[in-house]
């Protein structure tokens, strides 16, 4: 399981490019690409044993989830249809990831996964899910640098002959980052606001910095238990720049360290064998040409719209829906297009339309309670759509039960229509959490129920992760208001304060 290698700093180039749409199905993927129905199939067993070797390493049961709780994985044919759909500009987008219960999605440029190294799609996509998982698996939050530490360590994978995985290789597509990029002195590295209050427009070396701190801490024996007591000193509410020092002491002794490890020739990694990693059964199919006809306006619609953008979308969805009116996959997404749009009546009678055609369509019965909730909210004063709105979300949860999407949209059918929020409501919103801890606006209900059952320490535990979020750790982060004053419900009261209210009670009594 433990091995070394020797650092090579080397630079991937592009592959070719392949049009056709295929979807594979596994235990924690669906993966829908235009490669392929071989390259799909081999590219998610490699994603199946990926995630294997990281439950492994982590020492983490490895967990078949409900369908709806896997990571959809969209494949497009170019890092710049990538960029399209990210709205990036930057020219060097080739992947990301979006996280929310019921549909946590990646978007990656085509894959090459014919050898034992990774191409530069592969990687981005293993860098995301590696997030995916620790989100998954840690609720306390993490700081940015630990975040991008791990996803880093766990996105240099190699797959063996033996059908084994190893990961923590050297980050070498970071060696012209950590040579020539402007340095991140170790006290913005491991503080957030120190280093977006020095932060500039210019390359710095964050990514490779992190990967090499967090390949330091986990796998060098330099600073065993370090990386734990820092992280107990973060969930008991140290900062950033205090955890840091309560943990690894003299943060300029820790930077010349991590600039000697840096200057080795050969570094440690984990490789799992062959017999240690298990891949479920994978099934696999061509789109039909009504499901490829659609397929871009999925792409954009999973991706998000905003209201400028809806309406072309839409516009397109019902375009094919003309060509193809009965076909229950395009009616699907026209009832996702109809609701981003607005138009929530019409996305119900979409749904309803591929649902007769095909009542298994899961995405049908989530747009159904989308808009039938939206529809109660804006115009329902007798009830009645609610009680439709609520059918809706017990037919999805007699479907899959563990599907996030019922559990939440119960909890919110009751608050929205002023209705007591019952015990099996509330039960019911924190599951949904329990499947989704990456959901941030699942959370925030969470913690609202809890600190309206004046339950504060669940409550404090709960909104750890929103104030601990990387990409907010300043005044625009309300989580951290609140987290103080959830903490001050927590605090007993002071002896004399408490002397001093007894003695009011009993003078008053007197």
């Amino acid at each position: 399981m433990f091995s070394r290698i020797a650092s090579l700093f080397v630079f991937l180039l592009p592959a070719p490019l392949l049009a056709e749409w295929h979807e594979a199905s596994s235990d924690h993927f669906l993966v829908i690409a235009d490669q392929s129905e071989r390259d799909v199939r081999e590219f998610t067993h490699r994603l199946e044993l990926y995630h294997s070797a990281l439950m492994e390493v982590m020492k983490q049961p490895n967990v078949k989830p409900s369908p709806s709780n896997r990571v959809t994985i969209f494949v497009v044919r170019s890092g710049s249809d990538v960029r399209k759909l990210a709205g990036d500009t930057s020219g060097y987008l080739q992947g990301f990831y979006q996280p929310r219960a019921g549909g946590s999605v990646a978007f990656i440029s085509r894959v090459d996964s014919g050898g034992r190294e990774l191409d530069d799609s592969e990687r981005v996509l293993f860098h995301e899910y590696a997030h995916h998982v620790m989100h998954s698996n840690n609720e306390w939050g993490s700081p940015r640098w630990l975040s991008e530490g791990f996803a880093e360590f766990y996105s240099t994978a190699r797959f063996e002959r033996d059908g084994g995985v190893s990961v923590g290789l050297p980050a070498n597509h970071r060696g012209y980052e950590l040579a020539v990029a402007r340095d991140v002195p170790i006290e913005a590295l491991l503080d957030a606001e120190t280093y977006n209050k020095t932060k500039t427009k210019a390359y710095d070396e964050f990514y490779g910095r992190s990967w090499a701190l967090y390949h330091y801490l986990l796998i060098s024996n330099k600073r065993p238990g370090q990386l734990v007591k820092y992280l107990v000193a973060l969930a008991k509410g140290s900062t950033e720049l205090d955890a840091a020092r309560q943990a690894f002491g003299v943060l300029k002794v820790l930077e010349r360290e991590l600039d000697t490890y840096l200057r080795q020739s050969s570094w440690a990694y984990f490789r799992i064998a062959g017999d240690k990693i298990s891949v479920g059964p994978i099934t696999s199919r061509k789109l039909g040409a009504a499901e490829a006809a659609i397929m871009p306006v999925i792409l954009q619609s999973k991706r998000g719209v905003n209201e400028e953008t809806a309406k072309p979308v839409l516009a397109k969805a019902q375009a094919v829906a003309a060509q193809y009116p009965n076909d229950p996959a395009v009616l699907t997404a026209l009832a996702e297009a109809e609701f981003d749009a607005g138009n929530h009546a019409a996305a119900v009678e979409a749904a309803d339309k591929a649902l007769v055609a095909n009542p298994s369509l899961v995405n049908a019965h989530v747009q159904k309670i989308y808009a039938l909730h939206q529809l109660a909210v804006d115009e329902d004063e007798a009830g009645v759509v609610w009680k439709k709105a609520q059918r809706a979300v017990s037919a999805l949860n007699k479907i899959e039960a563990d599907h996030p999407i019922p559990l939440i949209y119960y909890y919110r059918n009751l608050q929205a229509s002023a209705k007591p929020i019952t015990e099996l409501a509330a039960h019911g919103l924190e599951r949904a959490l329990q499947l989704a801890p990456y959901d941030q606006n699942v959370r925030w209900q969470v913690v609202q129920q809890l600190m309206n059952e004046q339950k504060w320490d669940t409550a404090y535990r709960i909104l750890l992760p929103l104030a601990n979020d990387p990409h907010k750790r300043s005044e625009e982060n309300d989580a951290i208001e609140l987290l103080t004053t959830i903490k001050a419900k927590l605090q007993p009261p002071k002896a004399d304060s408490a002397q001093s209210d007894s003695e009011v009670v009993t003078t008053a009594a007197t």
